[in-house]
């Protein structure tokens, strides 16, 4: 009877349904065969295959195919004379083989799950970079740029680190799991860079545009009507772009009495020059930590357009000075990474050299942050050219075989922890559900990972065994609590006194976790792994797991 109660009730149907989703985005496989292609170069391959290319088998004409688990499995073929037949997911490739004949390529072992593991497990590929003309950019700014790039394009777990050989400065780059071609797109790629002003209105607002443009202002009213906004005449919903005086707005946040219009400042092209003119940069003590500030040179169409729209917004006052009432948001290929207010000022007023000022609590976090910000008005471009010195292979450390140990070790520890349960409370039903609601939470951390391309190295794994022995006490208490209904108070007041408990342990041990998260952060990220995991692990076990289990305690108990 239990069974059916259980599964109908709403805390078991939402705990399987997060399960269900973690696992669509892990997307185990079982099969260990296939390659991935990551780079073709010059040679007898270079007009046969594409990276992305998975190569399933190999093997000559007239001879059997052999399955591919390494490189050294295609390269074997390289000596041979004859036609080489490739099974790949894209059909057979036929590739005609000479003595002189080159298979220059670089693979990677196709992906089982959507997981993605740190260097230490997973390897990668390690560059030498060496920086020219950096007259007016240290070496920390181009690693701030370089590490703006893996988080803006999403790529793996990188680490960047400063040497000095000799009278030279050289940046040396680790990518987990990488491989030469995303090394040389870290270096190339650019993105497309947008400052915006969003302006807050209500139905019967208006704003002027204009004064800077053609000498004179237009007004423009706002009228809300059945989830358009009608401006000048035309009807716009929300996500609608759209032009007035050469500045186009998008239409955000749009309901029956407010809309914020997202006005576009400035783009790529209007930012001329960061860090100029030098005497502008600044970077020294100020109370409570360290202040910084450098220069910018803007178009003249792109302070103009700045004028024109801070004209319309108000000013707020506090102890560091006046600023305007929307602050200006940067974004890179539409994602948004930073906002800064905006002096007071500085309203109305066509500005072409404006200086951007930022704080840190300690000195190198200052740099860090005015890194980020040159990294972002740049588009992520690099300001200086990178010659690549050296590229190499990097074998993890500890390898998959560390994986296997660790899922070893998780299955020990969860049969002993049960094996504990069920001495202590003599049922076999209680003991599979504390076995069950383990599992449980491991998939939906897991899920996180992979929904989220988040690198899990060997401090983020600790940390999935830390949640799981912090969700292991909270059932405890549920069973305790559960069981205490004859004896003390009600199932009701039991449950009510249990969950008060794991929620004020849960917040406890969360809040504990956020200096080592700040900690991940700014100064060692592997930590930051840890305390991330441990928060997941206890969210998810608070607002799913523990009460789906709490559910089945009380009919198992109640039976």
């Amino acid at each position: 009877m239990e069974s059916k109660e259980l599964l109908v009730s709403w805390q078991f149907l939402l705990l399987v349904t997060f399960i269900i989703i973690s696992v669509i985005f892990i997307s185990p496989s079982l099969s260990k065969s296939g390659l991935k292609v990551t780079y073709v170069g010059g040679g007898a391959l270079e007009d046969n295959l594409e990276p992305g290319t998975i190569i399933y088998s190999v093997g000559m004409v007239g001879q059997e195919q052999s399955d591919v688990y390494r490189l050294k499995d295609i390269l074997k073929y390289q000596d041979n004379r004859g036609y080489l037949i490739l099974n790949t997911n894209e059909g057979k490739k036929t590739v005609k083989l000479e003595n002189d004949s080159v298979l220059n390529l670089s693979v990677e072992q196709v992906a089982r799950t959507n997981l993605k593991f740190g260097l230490d497990i997973e390897g990668g590929i390690r560059a030498l970079l060496k920086p020219k003309n950096t007259t007016n950019t240290t070496t920390e700014e181009i690693i701030s740029i370089l590490d703006t790039r893996i988080n803006i394009y999403g790529l793996r777990q990188a680490e960047f680190r400063k040497m000095e050989v000799g009278q030279e400065e050289l940046i040396m780059v680790s990518i987990a799991g990488g491989n030469e071609k995303e090394i040389r797109d870290l270096l190339s790629r650019k993105g497309t860079f947008e400052a915006r002003i969003p302006l807050n209105l209500e139905e019967g607002d208006s704003f002027e545009l204009g004064k800077y443009l053609e000498d004179e202002n237009e007004e423009f009213s706002v009228d809300l009507l059945n989830n358009t906004v009608k401006i000048n005449g035309e009807n716009y919903t929300e996500g609608s772009k759209f032009e007035l005086k050469d500045v186009e707005f998008e239409v955000k946040n749009l309901t029956s009495s407010k809309v914020v219009l997202s006005a576009l400042v400035f783009e790529s092209s209007d930012v001329k020059q960061v860090g100029m003119p030098p005497e502008s940069n600044f970077l020294g003590r100020t109370q409570g930590g360290y202040k910084f500030q450098f220069g910018v040179i803007i178009s003249k169409e792109g302070s103009k357009r700045f004028a024109g729209l801070t004209q319309n917004l108000g000013k707020t006052f506090s102890k560091g000075g006046s600023y305007l009432s929307s602050k200006i948001h940067f974004y890179i290929d539409e994602k948004e990474l930073d906002a800064l207010s905006i002096s007071g000022n500085l309203r109305g007023k066509e500005v072409t050299n404006p200086v951007i000022t930022g704080y840190g609590e300690t000195e190198e976090e200052a740099k860090k942050n005015r890194g980020r910000l040159k990294a972002l008005l740049q588009s992520g471009d690099i300001p200086v050219e990178l010659e690549v010195v050296s590229l190499d292979r990097l074998n993890p450390t500890l390898g998959e075989n560390y994986l296997y140990v660790i899922a070893i070790a998780g299955v020990i520890a969860i049969f002993l922890i049960s094996s504990t349960v069920f001495v202590r409370y003599r049922n076999l039903k209680i003991s599979l559900g504390v076995i069950l609601t383990m599992f449980s939470e491991v998939i939906l951390i897991l899920g996180f990972a992979a929904a989220t391309q988040w690198n899990l190295s060997t401090l983020a794994l600790a940390g999935i065994v830390a949640a799981i022995g912090f969700g292991v006490d909270d059932q405890i208490l549920i069973i305790d609590e559960t069981s205490k209904k004859t004896q003390k108070y009600s199932l009701k007041e039991g449950l009510k006194r249990a969950f008060f408990m794991i929620f004020g342990a849960g917040a406890t041990t969360i809040f504990a976790m956020l200096p080592i998260l700040w900690a991940g952060f700014t100064a060692y990220r592997e930590i930051g792994g840890f305390a991330v995991t441990v928060i997941i692990g206890v969210l998810a076990g608070v607002l799913l797991a523990r009460p789906a289990f709490a559910r089945f305690v009380e009919l198992v108990l109640v039976e």
